[in-house]
């Protein structure tokens, strides 16, 4: 009996889509070769020319070895205020008047707002005030804007209660000396002088308040308290539903004036002045333009102008143009 059978065909798609995948394979195949071979001639051209490196290396340690003889040395350090009479931005535009004297090299200006010596006044480099930032809103600082980077970005909170202030000295021995004239120099301020006499008369009047709300609520009867609320009453065959103050109304109460005259007391006590020093000047270990630090800025020059040179000697002949 004879059977109908027809050749199968294949799919000219699929002969298509066959196609594509081989190519791309042997694309990819030819790229990563051609990568692994640049990459080799790199290598090798850095080991061929290794000397033109090492000279850069020793060029650098003498370079930042001479440096560091012949310039002062020179410290920072920083330190942490709480603003307390107002807003970060005016107490640190005060401070900023500082730095602004340091750079121009007044210190006679300086010797008088920090009352301190001409001498001293002068082992004072460079001081600048930064904010903390907060991301998230989680009331966690996530650090200094030291690039000055987020102060116009809408999606970064400014915590506006504390700052730092960065200084660099020629001399440590004046860090302490530095910091007490820093906070004497903003108490004497008039303008915030008189912003924090108002704060604290301000807070004055709030604590009497709470405290005579709280011996107020204290005193009344019990019974309006403890009452239960939604409280079913009969009367003359009626039910009647009555509201009534519930315990937790009085205790919730009581909890939040006990937390605000806390608030007040604290602030009245521990933040009684302009300001507060958070955190002092930490003592500096070594200074930023010895030998290492001059290096580590002065190493990516070098080995840039050694490559540089390396490729023009090596391939001066295919780029040199002849007349």
């Amino acid at each position: 009996m004879a059977t109908d059978s027809k050749p199968n065909k294949q799919n000219p798609e699929e002969i298509d889509l066959l196609y594509l995948f081989i190519k791309l394979g042997e694309f990819i195949k030819r790229s990563v070769l051609s990568l692994i071979r640049f990459i080799g001639s790199i290598l090798v051209f850095f080991l061929r020319k290794w000397y033109y490196f090492a000279i850069a290396i020793i060029l650098t340690v003498i370079s930042a070895f001479v440096l560091s003889k012949v310039t002062d040395s020179y410290y920072h350090s920083h330190l942490v205020l709480r603003s307390n009479a107002a807003h970060n931005q005016p107490i640190m535009s005060y401070l900023d008047k500082l730095g602004e004297y340091a750079t121009a090299k007044n210190y006679s200006a300086l010797s008088k707002e920090l009352k301190m010596s001409i001498e001293d006044a002068g082992a004072l480099k460079a001081l600048e005030t930064f904010w903390y930032y907060d991301i998230g809103e989680d009331g966690i600082f996530d650090g200094i804007d030291t690039d000055r980077k987020f102060l116009s970005d809408t999606s970064i909170t400014m915590v506006d209660s504390v700052f730092s202030v960065r200084v660099e000295v020629y001399n440590s021995d004046i860090l302490e000396p530095l910091e007490k004239g820093m906070v004497d120099y903003l108490e004497a301020i008039p303008f915030l002088n008189a912003l924090n006499n108002q704060r604290l008369s301000d807070l004055g009047a709030q604590l009497s308040q709470i405290e005579y709300e709280i011996e107020k609520l204290d005193s009344l009867q019990k019974r309006e308290y403890y009452t239960n609320s939604d409280d079913l009453r009969q009367k003359e065959g009626q039910i009647i539903f009555s509201s009534e103050n519930d315990v937790r109304i009085y205790h919730g109460h009581m909890f939040g004036l006990l937390k605000l005259k806390q608030e007040c007391e604290r602030d009245l006590i521990l933040y009684k002045d302009v300001v507060t020093l958070l955190e002092g000047f930490s003592e500096p270990v070594e200074p930023d333009n010895d030998t290492v630090q001059f290096a580590k800025k002065l190493i990516w020059g070098y080995l840039g102008l050694a490559l540089f040179i390396a490729v023009i000697v090596t391939f001066r002949k295919k780029i040199w143009i002849q007349e």
